[in-house]
């Protein structure tokens, strides 16, 4: 699959209804919207940022927490890699195409607390019970 093959119009649309339902404090449906992301996530394929062959990490807090970034298509891929020169991150311009359980030893480690979608914009944090 080629970057410009990767398009989430779905996902963007369930992280709207998912911001929505919380102004609106409608627990209920903000359940019901992340179960309808953890189907839909479970067999597509994202843009996931790598240096040496592992998923960039974007420390949180001072305790070893981190984030790793995705990208839900091009256009937010190249945003964030512009985001990480201005913020003096490490320059990072390798990425894989692949399903969010390709790292799975991610998920097993106490220190993952998820998926950033598209870091730039700050959209949503898949954390790992939903993968």
């Amino acid at each position: 699959m080629k970057l410009k093959e990767i398009k989430h119009p779905e996902l963007k649309n369930h992280i709207n209804m998912i911001y929505m339902h919380g102004e609106n404090q409608n627990k209920t449906a903000i359940n019901k919207t992340e179960e309808e992301i953890k189907g839909y996530i479970r067999n597509k394929e994202f843009i996931i940022s790598i240096e040496n062959g592992k998923p960039v990490r974007i420390p949180y807090a001072n305790d070893g927490e981190y984030l790793v970034p995705i990208y839900t298509d091009e256009k937010e891929y190249i945003i964030a890699m512009d985001y990480f020169s201005l913020n003096d991150m490490a320059e990072n311009k390798e990425y894989i195409i692949e399903k969010l359980d390709y790292f799975k030893k991610l998920k097993k480690d106490p220190n993952f607390l998820g998926y950033i979608v598209n870091i730039a914009r700050v959209s949503y944090i898949i954390n790992p019970t939903l993968l």
